[in-house]
């Protein structure tokens, strides 16, 4: 079963040791390499960003994250904590599961999410859960997909 807890500062060394992981760091690394760093930054963050900790059977299991982009569009991004889950379906099963809990909180008419054009685990995982590319959107260093709710 997956749910999701709000993220909390006591969260925060959690967050770090994930980012430091070269499977998290290849496609999100802001330069989070110490508690301080990643506090100031996710503190900060807290003021316009909903973020959680994907829970997969009482194991944390990843950071995801939500905001408000435009009258009836969010903005999602996550990542899953342990690179043994990568392409099991996990992170699919987390996404199509925020992506209600999104819904239900916030009510958007399109959800919409921005990876790098060579992250193709991510693209392909959007794709199961219905998010097409937007073109019109898309530039050399975000392939930007969208999905109705």
């Amino acid at each position: 079963m997956i749910r999701f807890r709000a993220f909390d500062p006591a969260d925060f060394p959690l967050l770090l040791d994930w980012l430091q992981r070269p499977h998290v760091k290849e496609w999100w690394d802001d330069g989070d390499d110490t508690l301080d760093k990643v506090a100031a930054r996710y503190a900060l963050e807290q003021q316009e960003t909903h973020s959680f900790v994907a829970v997969r059977d009482g194991t944390d299991a990843g950071y995801f994250q939500y905001c408000r982009l435009d009258a009836g569009q969010v903005g999602v991004d996550q990542f899953l904590a342990d690179a043994a889950d990568l392409s099991t379906g996990l992170g699919t099963r987390c996404l199509l599961a925020f992506i209600d809990l999104v819904a239900a909180r916030e009510a958007p008419d399109v959800i919409s999410v921005d990876p790098h054009p060579a992250n193709a685990r991510a693209i392909r995982c959007y794709e199961k859960c219905g998010f097409v590319h937007d073109p019109a959107r898309s530039t050399a260093t975000v392939h930007s997909m969208t999905r109705g709710c």
